[in-house]
C-alpha cells in the first residue's frame, strides 16, 4: 500500500489587496508531485471600481524565478476576477499537474478600494 506526504503551503497569506497594488505568492514545485491550489477573493463593504484579479502562472525553468507579471519567464495559465459588487466572495480551486516546475499566484487590477485576497496549496510531497 502506497503512502502519500501532503503538506499545506500558503502561498498568499489572507490579507489586503490595496486598490492599485498586486500581491504575489510563488512555489518551487520542481521536487513536489503537484497538488491543489484555493484561491480567495473577498471585495469589501463598498466594491473596487475594477475588479480584482487571480492569476495563477507557471514557470519552466530550472530555478525558481523571481516574483514577476507575465512575460519571459512567467505563463498565465489561469485567471478569474471577482467582479465590483460589495461584500462579494469568490472562491475557486485548481488541481495542479506534477509536471508544473514552479507556480505562482498574483492578485492584481482593483481599483477605488481595498481586497482581502488569499492562496493556499496542499501539495504532494512525496508518495512511498
Amino acid at each position: 500500500m502506497s503512502t502519500a506526504t501532503k503538506t499545506a503551503r500558503t502561498i498568499v497569506a489572507s490579507g489586503s489587496n490595496a486598490a492599485g497594488s498586486t500581491t504575489r505568492g510563488r512555489l518551487d514545485l520542481s521536487t513536489a508531485f503537484g497538488g491543489y491550489l484555493t484561491l480567495k477573493i473577498t471585495n469589501g463593504a463598498t466594491g473596487p471600481s475594477v475588479q480584482c484579479v487571480a492569476n495563477v502562472l507557471v514557470a519552466h525553468n530550472a530555478t525558481l524565478p523571481a516574483a514577476a507579471g507575465a512575460g519571459s519567464d512567467w505563463k498565465t495559465a489561469f485567471s478569474v476576477g471577482n467582479g465590483t459588487a460589495a461584500n462579494a466572495v469568490g472562491e475557486w480551486a485548481l488541481a495542479i499537474d506534477p509536471a508544473i516546475m514552479h507556480l505562482e499566484v498574483e492578485f492584481t487590477g482593483n481599483t477605488g478600494q481595498a481586497v482581502t485576497v488569499e492562496a493556499v496549496f496542499s501539495e504532494l510531497t512525496s508518495v512511498s
